[in-house]
């Protein structure tokens, strides 16, 4: 798919970008005595990971679904996602702890110019490869690219705190590198953990949200011939959303009108959300959502109602056609042209003696 494609592509560049920086931030930190840079790489490296994790889960996602995997394997993105995030937490919580330990012990050093100079070049391109990600993500309505470039912004963020703790700790606020440091753990944790509630949800297959939620219905319930909506059930693998829906029709459709008025209900869906990947909708001639009674078995119903016509008139109706409904059961006949109205009487009558039979309706091709 085109879409995965240009995935790769721009994790790709990414991964590339966020190589460079990790190395570039690793050795200014150490070259110019900078905690908060240190820092920042060791973010960018856990960006770096999240890149390879993206990747992956974006070629094992876009595998076509199989046997053992009916909704396909965009799964492997949500694990992905909550692997990262779990990843980008620890990492956050073991930079806040050595951050705060060198506070408390007052253990700083001032950072020397140049590393401004790196924290610069950190902003500049992590703002870039979120524009360009998230370009992409909307392009082809990726979440999980969409999800990965807000992780960019982040990163951007917290390279201008960088920045500004080290321009602090130059002029004179000698703890301020460290301070920069202790921002950059927080936001790693507040992301991460973002991460993995986002992630967390879609593994307990929570719906979608209620503006998507709302506009599903509203699309369905607009669907000519469509009389109601009595539910709607989503969940979300990969960022991909798949649903169910329960409509109701005029009781008296045919089955092919039925199946034709779902297939248009499902098409009007499918346009206007694109991430929609799959919707079954049932067709029910009623509401039966809450405490319905069971129906008769029909095929029951029709054995006796042909007995019940054919020993009454001497031969078989032509057609004939059940609605089951919980308040009562409707018999259509299509009887001989050569029936006359005593014996077709004499028919109706024997076929309001079956059980559960409510109304009989006879129809004469004379």
């Amino acid at each position: 798919m085109d879409e995965d494609r240009a995935a790769r592509r721009i994790t790709l560049a990414g991964g590339f970008v966020n190589l460079l920086l990790t190395s570039l931030q690793a050795v200014g930190g150490v070259i110019f005595g900078s905690v908060a840079l240190l820092a920042d790489a060791l973010h960018s490296l856990t960006d770096l990971v999240s890149d390879a994790v993206v990747y992956m889960a974006v070629r094992l996602g876009a595998a076509e679904a199989d046997e053992n995997h009916p909704y396909g394997h965009r799964r492997f993105e949500t694990l992905a996602s909550l692997a990262v995030g779990l990843l980008i937490v620890v990492i956050g919580v073991v930079l806040v702890f050595e951050a705060a330990e060198r506070l408390q012990s007052q253990t700083w050093a001032s950072p020397e110019q140049p590393a401004l100079v790196v924290a610069g070049i950190t902003i500049i391109a992590k703002e870039g490869l979120y524009r360009s990600t998230m370009r992409v993500a909307n392009k082809h309505n990726h979440a999980l690219l969409r999800a990965n470039a807000v992780h960019h912004r982040t990163d951007a963020l917290s390279s201008i705190a960088v920045f500004a703790g080290l321009f602090a700790s130059m002029y004179g606020f000698s703890s301020g590198d460290l301070i920069a440091a202790l921002v950059v753990g927080l936001l790693l944790v507040r992301a991460g953990l973002r991460i993995v509630w986002e992630a967390g949800l879609e593994l307990s297959e929570a719906g979608v949200d209620e503006r998507t939620h709302t506009a599903m219905q509203e699309l369905i319930r607009s669907t000519g011939g469509v009389e109601d909506l009595h539910l709607l059930k989503t969940k979300t693998v990969g960022g991909r959303i798949f649903a169910e829906a329960h409509v109701q029709v005029r009781p008296t459709l045919s089955v092919t009108q039925g199946h034709e008025i779902a297939h248009r209900a499902v098409d009007r869906v499918m346009e206007a959300i694109p991430l929609l990947q799959d919707l079954t909708v049932h067709v029910d001639p009623e509401d039966d959502q809450e405490d319905a009674p069971p129906l008769p078995n029909s095929h029951v119903i029709e054995r006796a109602v042909l007995d019940a016509w054919e020993k009454a008139t001497g031969e078989a109706p032509v057609n004939l056609t059940l609605h089951l409904l919980v308040e009562a059961t409707t018999v259509v006949l299509v009887c001989s042209p050569q029936l006359g109205e005593d014996v077709i009487e004499q028919g109706k009558g024997a076929v309001l003696g079956v059980d559960h039979v409510d109304h009989v309706q006879v129809l004469s091709p004379r």
